[in-house]
């Protein structure tokens, strides 16, 4: 089967050019991409993979047939198919390379033909606009499509906008019940799942990477916390902090180590982190005493939390927290921690262990070999509870839509949803992420799963500057493709710290605060008024410009400028939310 790669050529109006992809070899067989550009004939192959689609022709009563699919199209089923793969010419895009979809290809007998987009090009919005608004459209689109469809002339905006121009499906309800089985698996099990994929009407408009949130999906998803110097711990001969009180006390004994020492460097926004601690964020949250929504920043925790912020400040605890204009400050953190006069700060999972960003510079290139980084757990509330700040949602940015274009053609939208959800399937979805069991991933007797040396091997791509791991070669695209679970892979390939310090920022942790993300809820434009004011005055309350004695006339404030009818909205959105 020759597979094709359609490039996206925007001047006035869309053009759609096909571009030779991967061929045929001369003996007429397909091509075993191993992702070795240099095709050496000693790269790991696999041929009795039991964890891989078979590649045979099902037919009836073919045990190859592992999903139970019933073929309904022809042989040779032609699906277009949009992604995103930035600032590369497309014939030499990794998707044309990739070994999942040649798989996915003989399985399921189609062919899949490749629109590549540059999401990063200077008119990326419209020739998204022309692309989606211009016919012929694509069979399936992968990309930011909530984000990138906006319609100012009538004001249709996002996937929903899509729906109403009559550019996807009204739903996709009836296809998910009758051809996908292995979704229709997970909503049943996961109604959480079902509720966070579907409109305010039940109906399903799209599809995306899901992540389950269990331990594992958490934990791949959580990438930023506190982090402090345990070697300064060690000399003042304490342990880590964990809860407001002893912050202050490690950071008053940090403050003891040297005028020029910062304990806390407040910067971009790093004092957001311990609004937890008081059992809200100063944004819309699920209010954990009530269950009801809230807006914190006109709450007595916020008020107890910007007296903590206010009391650090003046005792030089932290970093200047903002600018002259109340902003939060950025870009100045890095320079305090390689030189040694940072404490703690808000970090990110990459910034210890061997060769990291920043213990690994400190200890080979500033001459400190005794630096030591350790994540620093989410400070627990008064009375013992531990909040996240953070929250992890399972809505994705990328998301898959099929066009009306290919709904006209009921063969060709049983192929597509046939072949989604074998993506997410369990086999599907290790394929994609992992690659192939035996040549890129082993598992253990527990059933972890890691990569073989050959799997986290970087390919040099022809035409391509970007050198990605042997697994990725088969379909780790960020959203080209939906699956379920398998974040496991994101860790994979990460140091010892990176894991430790990414399990330490949510375990042990009773409730996360945020607002669902999957909830869109418009609210008046006064709302960007009301989150000016509130940046104003949490910056004059907390460097004493404002005393906290007048917080009572800012609520005040804040209510004649429509809080709660803010609130209200998004109470109204998360109550139908929670019906579905």
């Amino acid at each position: 089967m020759k597979k094709k790669i359609v490039a996206a050529l925007m001047a006035s109006v869309m053009c759609l050019s096909v571009l030779a992809g991967c061929g045929n070899n001369d003996d007429g067989q397909q091509n075993s991409n191993s992702g070795n550009s240099g095709g050496d004939s000693s790269t790991p192959t696999n041929s009795d993979n039991s964890s891989s689609p078979d590649a045979s022709q099902p037919s009836e009563g073919d045990e190859a047939n592992t999903q139970g699919w019933e073929q309904t199209w022809p042989d040779g089923q032609k699906i277009t198919w949009l992604v995103r793969d930035d600032n590369v010419d497309p014939k030499d895009s990794r998707y044309q390379q990739l070994i999942a979809v040649e798989r996915i290809e003989e399985m399921f007998h189609v062919d899949i033909e490749f629109i590549i987009f540059n999401g990063k090009a200077s008119d990326a919005g419209e020739q998204y606009m022309t692309m989606v608004t211009t016919d012929p459209l694509p069979d399936v689109i992968s990309y930011l499509n909530e984000e990138m469809y906006k319609n100012t002339e009538n004001g249709k905006t996002g996937i929903t906008g899509l729906k109403e121009m009559g550019i996807i499906p009204q739903r996709l309800n009836e296809i998910i019940e009758s051809k996908m089985p292995n979704l229709s698996k997970i909503f049943e099990d996961h109604p959480d799942i079902a509720r966070d994929m579907s409109d305010n009407n039940g109906d399903y408009l799209y599809f995306q990477r899901i992540n389950p949130l269990d331990v594992t999906g958490i934990v791949a998803s959580n990438d930023t916390g506190l982090v402090m110097r345990k070697d300064w711990l060690d000399d003042v001969g304490m342990d880590v902090p964990t809860n407001m009180d002893e912050w202050y006390d490690v950071l008053t004994a940090f403050k003891q180590l040297g005028a020029d020492k910062i304990p806390f460097d407040a910067y971009s926004s790093g004092i957001l982190l311990f609004e937890a601690a008081y059992g809200m964020t100063s944004g819309i949250y699920i209010d954990p005493d009530t269950g009801k929504v809230e807006y914190g920043a006109r709450t007595q925790k916020y008020k107890e939390y910007l007296q903590t912020m206010n009391k650090w400040h003046e005792e030089g605890l932290m970093a200047e927290a903002f600018d002259e204009n109340g902003n939060s400050t950025k870009g100045t953190g890095d320079d305090n921690i390689l030189s040694s006069i940072a404490g703690s700060w808000k970090g990110l999972a990459n910034n210890g262990g061997e060769g990291s960003k920043f213990e690994g510079v400190l200890r080979t290139e500033k001459g400190q070999p005794q630096a030591e980084l350790v994540a620093v757990p989410w400070p627990a509330t008064a009375d013992g509870k531990v909040y996240s700040p953070r929250t992890v949602s399972r809505k994705q940015r990328e998301t898959q839509i099929i066009t009306v274009d290919a709904a006209k053609e009921p063969e060709k939208m049983d192929a597509i949803a046939t072949i989604i959800d074998y993506m997410y399937s369990e086999e599907g979805s290790i394929l994609l992420t992992w690659g192939e069991e035996g040549v890129t991933f082993v598992t253990d007797e527990f059933g972890n799963r890691s990569l073989t040396e050959y799997g986290n091997t970087q390919i040099e791509l022809e035409g391509n500057t970007g050198k990605p791991q042997a697994y990725k070669m088969y379909g780790n695209q960020s959203g080209g493709f939906p699956s379920y679970g398998c974040y496991d892979v994101n860790l994979a390939t990460r140091n010892e710290w990176y894991v430790n310090a990414a399990t330490t920022w949510v375990e042990d942790t009773s409730f996360e605060l945020g607002y669902p993300g999957s909830i869109s809820v418009s609210v008046d434009t006064s709302n960007s008024q009301l989150e000016t004011y509130i940046a104003e005055m949490k910056w004059k309350f907390i460097t004493g410009q404002e005393p906290l004695s007048n917080f009572d006339t800012y609520v005040a404030e804040l209510e004649r400028m429509g809080i709660s009818d803010i609130v209200k909205a998004y109470q109204d959105a998360y109550d139908i939310y929670m019906s579905k």
